[in-house]
């Protein structure tokens, strides 16, 4: 029994050896045409995923790369399209560079999720490399700086600013860090503006290498005031408050003079009352010569920066002498 079965086993591998070099390439086309068709049977799906970038911390990229690469997947139909775009990441690994210089990196997958368990998968990234040139990162603090535009309404000025925070720190590769001298906002409208007001504007980073830490907005307060005038009044008459009227006065001179501090608005178009510089002549019962105080009357939103004169000489006679 034993022999005949050795037997039939010679017989089969002598079989099996007949013509075997035309066997070996049936059995290989048969393995390709196998292959092809299961090739030709599976389904492409396209995504587009944010381009990252692992890094040691020191080194930091300083030229423009692609945001964003486009993923190709190859698998059969039902089991790819469950696949999400967070189920793959793409990066591009820039941790084993120790000096700055310009490197040609390739673009790795990391997959996660439904992605691991697709089986057949092909994953294929375009562009499958980037060009970087890395630089050290410099980190520092810089003040932020508001941009305004336009002027207050006609009688008003901008008397200045503030804004909180007032500094904010940036981290950047060297080159464009060295640059930055300051953080610039969005414009800030002046026009027709009447009063302070306040509120809130975004910063602007134009160079997207350099991140800003902090919030992306800044409070801030614009001090807006009445334009301030200094005028002059000369020839103001005196006003003799008080006097007796069986009393005249003559004075050493006629009139005095006025400088006046106010909003540009107001000052400008005042007409000065008849009592702006009194002489107060109350305590006068009798003929004869004194040396009165001018008392400077006006309303309160001025100021007198001078007046003169402080005092009057003035006869006092009686009527019809």
């Amino acid at each position: 029994m034993r022999r005949k079965i050795v037997m039939n086993i010679n017989n089969l591998t002598e079989k099996a050896l007949v013509n075997w070099p035309a066997k070996i390439v049936c059995l290989a086309l048969s393995l390709l045409l196998f292959l092809f068709y299961r090739m030709s049977t599976l389904e492409e799906r396209y995504f587009s995923v944010p381009l990252g970038l692992e890094t040691n911390g020191d080194l930091v990229p300083a030229s423009s790369y692609p945001r964003t690469v486009k993923i190709t997947l190859r698998g059969e139909n039902d089991r790819i399209y469950p696949i999400l775009e967070q189920d793959i990441v793409a990066f591009a690994d820039l941790s084993r560079f120790t000096n700055e210089g310009e490197y040609r990196v390739g673009i790795q997958t990391r997959l996660s999720g439904t992605a691991l368990e697709v089986s057949p998968l092909e994953v294929s990234v375009d562009p499958a490399e980037i060009t970087l040139r890395v630089e050290h990162k410099v980190i520092k603090k810089v003040p932020v700086t508001p941009s305004f535009k336009g002027y207050p309404e006609a009688g008003y000025e901008f008397i200045g600013y503030a804004v909180n925070p007032s500094v904010l720190e940036v981290s950047g590769p060297r080159s464009a860090s060295e640059k930055i001298l300051d953080l610039v906002t969005e414009t800030i409208e002046l026009s027709g503006r009447n009063a302070s007001f306040n509120g809130e504007v975004s910063l602007i980073n134009r160079n997207p290498l350099v991140s800003v830490a902090g919030p992306s907005k800044v409070v801030f307060q614009v001090h807006i005031e009445q334009t301030t005038l200094i005028r002059n009044f000369e020839d103001v008459p005196f006003y003799f408050e008080n006097l007796d009227a069986s009393f005249e006065v003559i004075p050493s001179i006629v009139s005095g003079s006025l400088q006046l501090k106010g909003a540009q608005k107001e000052l400008s178009g005042l007409t000065l009352a008849a009592n702006a510089l009194t002489v107060l002549c109350e305590h006068i019962s009798e003929p004869g010569v004194y040396s009165l105080p001018v008392q400077v009357i006006i309303p309160d939103q001025f100021e007198a920066i001078t007046s003169s004169p402080r005092e009057l000489q003035v006869v006092i006679q009686r009527r019809g002498e």
